[in-house]
């Protein structure tokens, strides 16, 4: 039974069982035309008051799902924002913690978002940034949670993954964006990202700690010429 419908159930119910339990009024009565006339017109208001209360009260509960939603998804892209990605990595990256298995983190930055919306305007910057989600969405399982960090920035997580997994993942992400260039103004531009990887246990102890070295390992990618995947601490970001 709905939720909408289920109060003015009850509330028929109750109205039945004060007519069944009054004891002063006889069968024959209960059953006449003009008994049931008028206790129909008694209790209609009754129950229409409360489907309308019911109703009113449905619409609040979707408002405020529908707000939680919004407070916690990136609208462009569909992914969480850094509120709904820090919510859902609090519990995976504790159960990390509480069963000491691996979890590693995926910073992935746009190489020429700039370029693309001086060039050709914000909407194919959007279109790319689009096209970035859709290029990373496709290298993950459903257990991973991707996330839309900032202007051109994503963050992903990898429960159940060491960090040289977590590499083999960045790279298919990385060949993913590559194969999928952009159609803006007639032509066709190239995409690329550079990705920093950093897993626990190794690199850090809390989920603070691998984000600030996964970021760094980005940094060091896009210094070392972009279009490539950095793991923390390996000897080419040192």
């Amino acid at each position: 039974m709905s939720q909408a419908v289920a109060p003015v159930v009850q509330v028929g119910l109750v109205a039945a069982c004060e007519l069944l339990l009054g004891g002063s009024t006889s069968t024959e009565r209960l059953l006449s035309l003009g008994f049931l006339g008028g206790f129909g017109a008694q209790i209609a208001p009754v129950v229409l008051v409360a489907y309308i209360v019911t109703m009113f009260s449905a619409d609040i509960r979707y408002g405020l799902s529908r707000a939680k939603l919004l407070s916690e998804t990136d609208e462009l892209t569909g992914l969480f924002n850094t509120r709904g990605f820090a919510i859902a990595v609090d519990r995976l990256f504790g159960q990390a913690l509480r069963y000491n298995r691996p979890a590693s983190i995926l910073m992935i930055d746009s190489d020429n978002l700039k370029a693309v919306n001086d060039s050709h305007g914000h909407d194919a910057g959007n279109r790319l940034l689009k096209l970035l989600t859709k290029s990373i969405q496709a290298e993950l399982r459903f257990t991973d949670v991707p996330a839309r960090y900032g202007g051109d920035e994503f963050i992903v997580m990898l429960p159940e993954t060491p960090a040289k997994g977590a590499v083999e993942v960045a790279e298919r992400i990385r060949d993913s964006v590559a194969s999928a260039p952009l159609e803006a103004d007639g032509k066709r531009i190239e995409c690329t990202v550079s990705i920093g990887v950093a897993g626990y246990p190794g690199d850090g102890q809390t989920i603070d700690g691998l984000i600030a070295r996964a970021d760094r390992a980005m940094y060091q990618a896009k210094q070392l010429g972009r279009n490539r995947v950095v793991q923390f601490g390996a000897p080419e970001a040192a």
